[in-house]
């Protein structure tokens, strides 16, 4: 596979073709009916940016990048990586370090806090350094089927058992309202 070109798992949907629910827009904004990831746990990090480039050149609404979380290889670097190419989302960050987390912020890149057994354990950690440089938060599930989707409540009680204050809380569900009417837009 070259450098521009895309995992086989992210393709651009069809005119025509419907989407499928997936993610918080799920029970968010009914109306929204998916998001194509660009989620690669590994994807070396030199190569994040061009595959991120591309993902947007062929249609992609949200690119969200698979962080280093503790519970699977990720290539040490993907989190500076997937910050410094602008992604929309970087997902389960792991034990990301404030100069990442203060990069994120300042490029906008929303901080996932997640429900996904194993990826979960450092949501705490996420929170701190995300408060810390002032990043914005989303909640997800990492939904792998319908099973996995989340409803506001769960979300919440994952947001708060993160250490995220209920106006974090907010904030983080707007955040993920903002990211999608930002996409029907383009």
């Amino acid at each position: 596979m070259s450098a521009l070109q895309l995992p086989p798992t992210v393709r651009r949907r069809p005119p025509g073709v419907p989407r499928v629910p997936s993610g918080p827009e799920a029970f968010l904004i009914p109306s929204i009916r998916a998001r194509q990831p660009a989620d690669g746990p590994r994807v070396p990090p030199a190569r994040i940016a061009p595959l991120t480039e591309r993902a947007r050149e062929l249609g992609a609404d949200v690119v969200i990048v698979h962080g280093e979380t503790l519970v699977e290889p990720v290539p040490k670097g993907t989190n500076r990586a997937a910050v410094e190419a602008g992604v929309d989302i970087l997902a389960h960050p792991g034990l990301i370090t404030l100069d990442e987390t203060r990069m994120a912020a300042e490029a906008g890149v929303l901080l996932e806090i997640t429900s996904r057994k194993g990826h979960c354990l450092t949501n705490g950690h996420v929170a701190k350094m995300g408060r810390e440089a002032g990043a914005r938060f989303v909640i997800e599930g990492d939904a792998h089927g319908p099973g996995d989707l989340l409803s506001r409540d769960f979300a919440e009680r994952i947001a708060l058992g993160a250490g995220l204050s209920s106006d974090e809380i907010r904030a983080a569900f707007k955040n993920a309202e903002e990211l999608l009417e930002r996409e029907r837009g383009r």
